[in-house]
């Protein structure tokens, strides 16, 4: 997993209205950013198209989560999720991900991302969740997964509870 720094530990918080927009090839590789994009990373444009767009991941997100997303985008599937972002200054921003496959007729030529603020709810949920599954990659334990960009249990547990629910 690329591992980004600087590292703050300062929010930098967006506008309720703020749309941030990429677009990146099949690989991953940033071929778009729109100007809220470029405002909220600290980057400039220049900076960002051809690269990686894990160029702005932050090292507080499990490896679980965009494993999660790569599979769900890849199979043709829309993602979305909360994710926490490193700006170029090594301060945090968070975002509700909204990820989905462009497309030449069956042929998925790119990825769509759209992203807005989160609620503060949503963030503390994902906040405690990935602290686990950060704990879980450290330990080799797996007890949450992300399917599809949903939280599941795993083992027994989660199964009987996936059971119930029908």
């Amino acid at each position: 997993m690329r591992i980004n720094s600087p590292i703050t530990d300062r929010e930098y918080c967006f506008g309720q209205n703020e749309t941030l927009v990429s677009v990146t090839d099949t690989k991953g590789h940033i071929t778009y950013c729109n100007p809220a994009f470029l405002e909220v990373s600290g980057f400039a444009e220049a900076e960002l198209l051809g690269q990686a767009h894990n160029i702005i991941r932050h090292p507080d997100m499990p490896s679980a989560a965009f494993f999660d997303l790569w599979a769900t985008i890849r199979a043709g599937q829309p993602w979305t999720g909360i994710v926490k972002n490193r700006r170029k200054d090594g301060d945090f921003y968070w975002v509700q991900a909204n990820v989905t496959p462009l497309r030449a007729g069956d042929e998925i030529t790119g990825y769509l991302s759209v992203r807005t603020q989160p609620s503060r709810e949503q963030v503390q949920k994902a906040q405690a969740l990935y602290a686990l599954m950060k704990e879980d990659e450290r330990t080799g334990r797996v007890r949450y997964r992300l399917h599809h960009g949903e939280l599941q249990r795993v083992g027994w547990v989660g199964c009987a509870g996936r059971w119930r629910r029908g």
